[in-house]
């Protein structure tokens, strides 16, 4: 550690915090208490959100740690270390789980103090390089606790701390108000679209206006985007981003020889007729395409005897272009839809003449560039906040933040009262966790038997849900499926995509298969 400032001390964690408080909440089978586990963490807020309201028989293993007003909670097996929270007054005297530090001031550290300077990446960043785990990374209590810090004087932290109340009040209002935009900017470009197509405009049938449709053929490929020197197939997840996506494609055998007819070229307009209901009928206007990806049986090219790509595009992706193209979709699952051809060129369109339909293209493409151009300053402005705020703590925690003062009381001084604080509370023995009853479910086997039977794609949710995992469940079940879905995927068994709103572009969750 680099020079310290006046009155400053080097000590570890473990000097300024005090012992835990074990419990053991099946003691009372009857007695109801909150759970504050991993989830119940917002590591956006850093605050603590919808805690479980569980009784003592049903409380998991890993409920073992009393929390206190003030106590700060890191959680120790998330990636980042990000899920850190101050306890509040109503949650004094409730429980945490066994994955979560639970770091309660001495009379030498502020609460505030404490809970700023572990949120800090000078604090975080060390530690995460401790991490073990392959599937979930980990760091121990001991590396916690063993972690060394520039602790203050007293009076100091308490300036410190009135400092970043004060600019965290700023920022914190900032972000609210830029992170709205993203949901505003959603809705304006819906409204765009909704009018844009609500005028009286004629009817055509989609096909009046299609000259012709080619698809590509179904085939096991490998699971990753061709070189250049291969030929690839794309997936139906190239379309659905709003713009095509190249690398969203897999290799095709090297003994097969694809339809020339099938090339994707640049301007081609491509139609994902097999999808999930969110995302089926999402549409594309290539820009920019490579000369090795080919078309799959799932995505269709459509080329129009006149140039409507552009009108037709923004329609399909409105308001009501999207209830249309569900109307006329098929399929038992809601995961998995399809819209075969004859009902797509059965599709009823509004149409209008070349010069209306050039000019309202015009206005939309407008009206979005505008827009767009205000959702990407507001998210770089949001980065900024985001940086600022810890250029901030690094500051602070660099003595640089407040002004010194000699006669503060120096932090060496108080070392001897948190060693009294020690011996005044001793170090509890260690209960052993009860052992669980029962044979664990085989998860991996129930994700596969499950993704076996879909035959297809699955919402993330909707996996979860049929594994057993739903709205009430533990976070240790919810996390349990996580793991084993990510090694899965690891093993290559299963592949996990990204769900998009085709329109937004914004995230909609996560959907899995198992890989063919």
């Amino acid at each position: 550690m680099s020079e310290l400032p006046r009155g400053w001390a080097e000590v570890e964690l473990r000097d300024v915090v005090l012992p835990l408080e074990n419990c053991d909440p099946t003691k009372d089978g009857e007695l109801r208490f909150r759970y504050v586990d991993i989830g119940s963490i917002n590591n956006k807020s850093f605050s603590i959100e919808n805690p479980k309201s569980l009784l003592g028989r049903e409380a998991p293993s890993r409920a073992r740690r009393r929390i206190r007003r003030g106590d700060v909670l890191f959680s120790t097996v998330r990636t980042y270390l990000k899920n850190i929270a101050l306890v509040p007054e109503d949650l004094d005297g409730e429980v945490t789980s066994t994955g979560i530090a639970v770091l309660r001031p001495s009379d030498a550290v502020l609460s505030g103090f404490l809970f700023a300077m572990v949120r800090s990446e000078g604090f975080i960043r060390p530690l995460s390089l401790k991490q073990d785990g392959t599937l979930y990374p980990a760091i121990t209590d001991n590396d916690l606790l063993n972690h060394q810090i520039a602790l203050p004087p007293q009076a100091e932290q308490k300036r410190i701390v009135a400092k970043l109340d004060a600019l965290n009040a700023k920022s914190a209002r900032a972000c609210t108000e830029l992170a709205r935009i993203e949901t505003l900017v959603s809705r304006y470009k819906q409204a765009v679209l909704s009018k844009a197509f609500s005028g009286e405009l004629g009817r055509k049938e989609l096909g009046e206006l299609v000259a012709r449709i080619k698809a590509g053929k179904n085939l096991r490929c490998e699971e990753r985007p061709p070189h250049p020197n291969e030929k690839g197939v794309v997936k139906v997840s190239a379309v659905t981003w709003g713009e095509f996506r190249a690398d969203q494609s897999k290799t095709l055998p090297p003994d097969f020889e694809p339809d020339k007819d099938t090339r994707i070229k640049s301007g081609d307009f491509l139609f994902s007729r097999a999808n999930t209901i969110e995302l089926v009928g999402a549409v594309v206007i290539v820009a920019d395409a490579p000369n090795n990806l080919y078309l799959s049986d799932k995505i269709l090219r459509l080329e129009f005897s006149e140039p409507v790509d552009a009108w037709l595009l923004w329609y399909l992706r409105s308001p009501m272009g999207r209830e249309a193209l569900m109307n006329i979709s098929s399929g038992n699952q809601l995961s998995m839809r399809n819209i075969g051809q004859k009902s797509l060129l059965s599709l009823s369109i509004p149409y209008a003449h070349a010069e209306l339909r050039n000019e309202i293209v015009r206005r939309i493409e407008s009206a979005f560039a505008k827009v767009d151009r205000l959702a990407s300053e507001a998210k770089r402005a949001l980065e900024l906040v985001g940086r600022l705020d810890e250029a901030i703590l690094a500051k602070a925690f660099r003595g640089e933040l407040v002004p010194q003062n000699e006669n503060d009381e120096p932090a060496s001084s108080l070392l001897g009262k948190i060693e009294q604080a020690r011996i005044s509370q001793p170090t509890k023995t260690k209960r052993n966790a009860p052992k669980r009853q029962g044979k664990v479910p085989d998860m991996a086997r129930t994700i596969v038997d499950t993704l076996v039977q879909a035959k297809d794609w699955l919402s993330a949710q909707e996996l979860f849900e049929r594994c057993g995992v739903r709205d009430g469940s533990s976070t240790e079940d919810v996390e349990k499926l996580y793991r084993q879905l990510l090694e899965l995927e690891r093993q290559e068994k299963v592949e996990i995509e990204e769900v998009v709103d085709p329109s937004t572009g914004a995230k909609q969750g996560d959907r899995v298969r198992l890989r063919k």
